[in-house]
């Protein structure tokens, strides 16, 4: 599967949007190009977010309830001054483009706007003015966590006869780390052993909030936070062609 769209690699995006519809599509689109996000539903969440967390870039709407954009803005730029941080990029994103929007949005402390509907081509030229694009040959769709390598080796095998690139880890450290710093378009993972842990990494997932394939063995006990947080569960122990089914549903996400 080709995606020919540039990639962003390794960016964490804030897009402060109050509409589920466009929070949805642009959650989409950053997806498709690499770039992972977080969402706020109005410009108050929005400027705690920020203040909790480091972002590479903040996607803001304009026209909000409890605080617009404008006002997050202002309030991001007061906290950042105050408090001698490093300034995230702010973009405007808003509907009912009018002339001299640009103009306005900048003189309010914004970096670049965007209007909607949202045109991907000038979409990605204002991202390219604040990241460079990773090579599509350089990114993995697919992160596999296996404990052993020999299940690793041939889980890989399979998913690589399907036409998707992969990256496979063996180990629970660097699996996680991964996880952490790099989008990914879906995961398939072995269910740890320890029940602490394995809720850790579920606890994670969900953060992420990507498609997911966890393997369990016969035994294990699949919980209901199990059944609502991965996409598909299935025994280690599976024929090609239900995991091919899997995957495939997975990556039209």
């Amino acid at each position: 599967m080709e995606n020919n769209l540039p990639i962003f690699n390794n960016i964490n995006a804030l897009v402060v949007e109050d509409n589920p519809i466009n929070r949805k599509m642009m959650k989409y689109t950053l997806k498709n190009i690499g770039i992972s996000c977080d969402i706020a539903e109005n410009g108050q969440i929005g400027f705690e977010m920020r203040k909790k967390k480091e972002y590479d870039v903040i996607f803001m709407d304009i026209q909000m309830p409890i605080m617009n954009g404008v006002e997050a803005t202002r309030a991001i730029l007061d906290y950042e001054q105050k408090h001698n941080l490093n300034h995230i990029p702010i973009i405007a994103v808003t509907a009912n483009a009018l002339y001299g929007d640009r103009e306005k949005f900048l003189s309010d402390g914004m970096d670049e706007y965007v209007p909607k509907p949202i045109d991907l081509n000038v979409f990605l030229d204002v991202l390219k003015k604040f990241f460079s694009e990773k090579e599509n040959s350089d990114v993995k769709n697919i992160l596999i966590y296996k404990e052993t390598k020999i299940e690793a080796k041939i889980i890989g095998a399979m998913v690589e006869k399907l036409g998707y690139k992969i990256e496979i880890i063996t180990d629970r450290e660097k699996f996680i780390n991964a996880l952490d710093k790099t989008s990914y378009s879906s995961v398939l993972l072995d269910r740890v052993k320890s029940d602490n842990l394995h809720l850790d990494i579920t606890l994670k997932i969900k953060t992420k909030d990507i498609p997911t394939l966890l393997f369990i063995d016969n035994h294990t006990k699949i919980t209901d936070i199990d059944r609502k947080i991965y996409t598909h569960i299935t025994y280690k122990l599976t024929t090609f062609e239900q995991i091919q089914e899997k995957i495939d549903s997975m990556m039209e996400y």
